[in-house]
C-alpha cells in the first residue's frame, strides 16, 4: 500500500539544544540526517546505568538467548533442524544485534577492572556490512550476468 513502509519508524523529541547540536553535526557529516542518526546509534559508545532492572535485564536476555540457542543445538544433532529459511534470517539479525551490543557494553566497562577493550568492535560491524554489501553486489552482477548469458543464447 503506497505511504506504508516496511521497517518501523523510531522517533524521539530532543531539547531545542540537543536539536541545534544534531544539526550541526549532520551537517558536518555529510550525511543524510536519517543516515547520521542510525550511524551515530549503532557506532557509538553504549553507555549502561548500573541499576538492578538494567542488570537484570541483561541477565534475562543472555539466558533468553542461551535457552534458544541450546534448542537449535539439539535441533541440529538430532538432524530436526526445522526452522524456515526467514524464521533463521530474523534469528541470526536479532542474535547478532544482541551479541554485537553485549561485546560493547563489555568494552565500555572495561575500565572497571583496569582493563582495555580486546578489539574497537565499530571496525570489525562495518567490515560486516561492507562483506553484506559485497555479496549482495556479487549476487546483483551474476543475476545481470544471467540475464546477459539468457540474451546471448536467444540471439
Amino acid at each position: 500500500m503506497p505511504g506504508q513502509h516496511s521497517n518501523p519508524t523510531i522517533a524521539f523529541r530532543p531539547t531545542q539544544w540537543e536539536r541545534a547540536m544534531i544539526e550541526e553535526r549532520v551537517k558536518a557529516s555529510g550525511l543524510y540526517k536519517k543516515d547520521f542518526i542510525a550511524r551515530s546509534c549503532i557506532y557509538s559508545n553504549i553507555v549502561v546505568v548500573g541499576t538492578k532492572q538494567r542488570i537484570q535485564y541483561l541477565v534475562e536476555e543472555l539466558r533468553e538467548t542461551q535457552i534458544v540457542m541450546k534448542e537449535i543445538t539439539e535441533q541440529i544433532l538430532s538432524g530436526d533442524f526445522s526452522m524456515s529459511g526467514e524464521s533463521y534470517k530474523e534469528l541470526k539479525e536479532d542474535y547478532l544485534a544482541f551479541m554485537i551490543t553485549m561485546v560493547d557494553i563489555l568494552n565500555g566497562a572495561a575500565y572497571l577492572f583496569d582493563k582495555k577493550p580486546d578489539s574497537d568492535n565499530r571496525h570489525w560491524k562495518e567490515q560486516q556490512e561492507i562483506q553484506e554489501y559485497c555479496e549482495i553486489l556479487r549476487e546483483d552482477i551474476a543475476s545481470k550476468n544471467g540475464t546477459v548469458e539468457q540474451i546471448k543464447n536467444q540471439l
